[in-house]
C-alpha cells in the first residue's frame, strides 16, 4: 500500500469569493498550492493505508472542503490516486526556490560582465 495525495481542481464564479479567500481556506486546510492539472495537493500523511482508512481521509477531506467553501459559489473536483515520484504537478514552493536561484544567478553574471 502507498501514500496518498487528494488533487483538487477550483472553478471560480465572478459573482463568488474572491480568489484569495478560497485559496486562504485551503491552505488552513493542508492544501498546497501546486501548478499543474490540478490547483492544490493534499498530502494524507498516513503511510500504507488500508482502503477503509483510505477511504475514511477522503470522506474527511471531502467533508472539510465543503464545509470550507459552503457559500463561496465556486466549482471544486477532488481526486485522491497514491503519490507518485513523478507527479504530474509542481509546489509552487519548489518553483519559487528555482527562481530565486535563477534570479541570484543571472544578477551574478550581470556583475561578471559588468566588471
Amino acid at each position: 500500500m502507498a501514500k496518498y495525495v487528494t488533487r483538487v481542481s477550483v472553478w471560480f464564479y465572478s459573482e463568488g469569493a474572491s480568489p484569495a479567500l478560497v485559496i486562504k481556506k485551503l491552505l488552513e486546510l493542508g492544501f498546497t498550492p501546486v501548478r499543474g492539472a490540478f490547483d492544490f495537493v493534499y498530502e494524507h500523511k498516513q503511510n500504507d493505508m488500508s482502503e477503509k482508512d483510505l477511504g475514511s481521509a477522503i470522506l474527511e477531506i471531502a467533508n472539510a472542503l465543503h464545509e470550507a467553501l459552503k457559500g463561496f459559489k465556486v466549482w471544486y473536483n477532488l481526486d485522491t490516486h497514491p503519490a507518485e515520484r513523478d507527479a504530474d504537478y509542481i509546489p509552487l514552493e519548489d518553483i519559487d526556490a528555482e527562481l530565486e536561484a535563477t534570479r541570484r544567478e543571472l544578477t551574478e553574471l550581470e556583475s561578471e560582465i559588468e566588471q
